[in-house]
């Protein structure tokens, strides 16, 4: 506002009052637009965690048929007799 020693109008009070009252009136607007954003940044952590949902499930089929041809390999060096190593 006014430095010390300065006086202080009512014309002077107004128009600071009335700069106040638009930022309030502003602040709605700019906070809905924020709520936007996030919500727009939480879909794509949603959609981000399902990928990495289906990617960890990929990867447990992949482990479990890793696992049985590691094991039909052992059998068939076993019947052909060859030692481990």
């Amino acid at each position: 506002m006014a430095a010390s020693g300065e006086t202080i109008t009512l014309e002077l009070v107004g128009a600071r009052l009335l700069a106040l009252t638009a930022d309030v009136r502003d602040l709605p607007q700019r906070f809905a637009g924020m709520e936007v954003r996030l919500g727009a940044l939480e879909t794509r952590f949603s959609s981000t965690k399902a990928r990495m949902g289906a990617l960890e499930g990929r990867f447990g089929v992949l482990e479990e048929r890793i696992t049985r041809l590691i094991a039909l390999v052992v059998r068939i060096a076993e019947r052909q007799g060859t030692p481990p190593e």
